[in-house]
């Protein structure tokens, strides 16, 4: 049993846990891209960590009860307890690898994998409920350690390790500036859960979880607000506030170019390499438009195999400098042989002139025309030969 003034700090520290992970839960639910397989693996691990908060603050709250229906709630709740324990770390694993890989094929091998462990870690928590494996509850229901209990520790350390070494082996797939919040993501339950295995009495495994999941949302997760998540570009609803931000400038004094590039038969790139293969198409192009442009020029994916860039302050001149580059750039890409496919794009480009283009949504729309044009040329042209 725990002493009053350690149970009410644990509960404490759950409560406060709890309603961060909540804070963070509401603020994605409020975000159009929740929908991304990215976003709904975060928010599983908020509704999980919060679940096995509420189960881990039954059992402090009813260990040592003297009552038979306080007896049933610290049973129960131990119970799931400990079936949930090996779960968050599997779905951290998840989220990483998808992170870094962004296949969904990766998570059906970390399933497999992790199987087995789950299966043996179930049978033990259900043998628990009646003997000594996993934990123990005697006849005054006290709350103990099982025999076993090392096992769920390990598996904790384990994921903490393999986090780690999958972060710094693939750190060049990994934007830099996100591989130390993920490395710190395994630091607090480390941290935690070395406190607690040589101090039964604290609760800090699961409320450290809880600072993770804010360190990732606070770098990671709340980027991806305005990012779109394949390509590491801007996404369109941030396009979407770069031009309500330019509208609030004066026509007269606003000068603009801007490009709208679409790659030509990606159809025939996904139908025949498959959506992985066009999916890295994608990056690759995105890469190259980034490659082609000043730091501060604004690139954005739309959706589909449409970016856009907006740039400012830019002449005629240097509007064709850097349609050379793209140019350019794709023509050592597609010279290198190393890919199934090549990246052919049509482009329309213009300087902003008020005066013709009345507004910027116009201006864009006069793009795209553009982009049409360009794109109906290379299809003609194709057909003749």
């Amino acid at each position: 049993m725990r002493g009053i003034m350690m149970l009410n700090l644990d509960i404490e520290t759950n409560i406060i846990s709890i309603m961060m992970l909540l804070t963070l839960f509401f603020s994605l639910s409020n975000q159009t891209n929740r929908h991304e397989l990215i976003n709904r693996i975060f928010i599983a691990l908020l509704h999980l960590t919060i679940a096995i908060i509420i189960f881990d603050s039954f059992q402090i709250a009813f260990d040592g009860s003297s009552t038979a229906f306080g007896g049933v709630v610290l049973q129960v709740s131990t119970f799931i307890y400990y079936f949930m324990n090996p779960i968050i770390p599997l779905v951290w694993l998840i989220y990483l690898d998808f992170h870094i890989f962004k296949s969904p094929k990766h998570l059906y091998g970390i399933l497999f994998i992790s199987l087995p462990f789950f299966i043996v870690h179930t049978i033990l928590a259900i043998l628990s409920i009646k003997g000594n494996y996993l934990y123990y509850i005697d006849n005054a229901n006290n709350y103990f350690r099982g025999r076993y209990f090392l096992i769920t520790i390990a598996f904790l350390y384990s994921v903490v390790i393999i986090s780690a070494l999958v972060v710094i082996f693939n750190r060049k797939r990994i934007k830099q500036n996100e591989v130390a919040p993920l490395i710190l993501f395994s630091l607090p339950p480390a941290f935690g859960g070395a406190l607690q295995l040589f101090s039964p009495g604290l609760t800090l495994v699961w409320p450290s979880v809880a600072i993770s999941l804010l360190i990732i949302y606070i770098y990671i997760q709340s980027k991806l607000v305005t990012t779109d998540y394949l390509t590491g570009l801007f996404n369109r609803r941030e396009y979407d506030n770069r031009i309500s931000s330019l509208k609030q400038q004066k026509p007269k004094n606003l000068k603009m170019s801007g490009l709208v590039v679409d790659i030509d038969s990606f159809k025939a790139i996904n139908d025949t390499y498959g959506h992985n293969v066009g999916d890295e198409a994608l990056v690759n192009l995105g890469n190259i438009l980034k490659a082609s442009v000043r730091k501060d020029d604004f690139v954005a994916r739309l959706g589909g195999d449409e970016f856009t860039v907006v740039i400012i302050n830019q002449d005629e001149t240097a509007l064709k400098d850097i349609i050379t580059r793209i140019k350019f750039n794709l023509d050592i890409f597609n010279a290198t042989g190393e890919h199934p496919y090549e990246i052919n794009v049509s482009i329309g480009y213009d300087i902003y002139k008020p005066d013709i283009h009345e507004s910027i949504e116009k201006f864009f729309i006069h793009l795209d025309h553009k982009m049409y044009e360009m794109k109906n040329k290379h299809k003609h042209k194709e057909e003749q030969v």
